[in-house]
């Protein structure tokens, strides 16, 4: 089981907020093209997703 500092994590591009990629700190989004990663922190969707 990897640690969570092992694991991928993302970043919001916009106030560089990060946590663990897919994690419950993020807000998701719908939108026409499916479900966006939306930062908690500024409401921004503009989330470099770690793998």
């Amino acid at each position: 089981m990897a640690t969570s500092s092992s694991r991928p994590t993302s970043r919001c591009l916009r106030c560089g907020f990060s946590a663990v990629s897919g994690g419950d700190e993020w807000d998701r989004v719908e939108a026409s093209l499916g479900t966006m990663t939306q930062c908690p922190e500024c409401g921004s969707t503009n989330v470099m997703t770690g793998r």
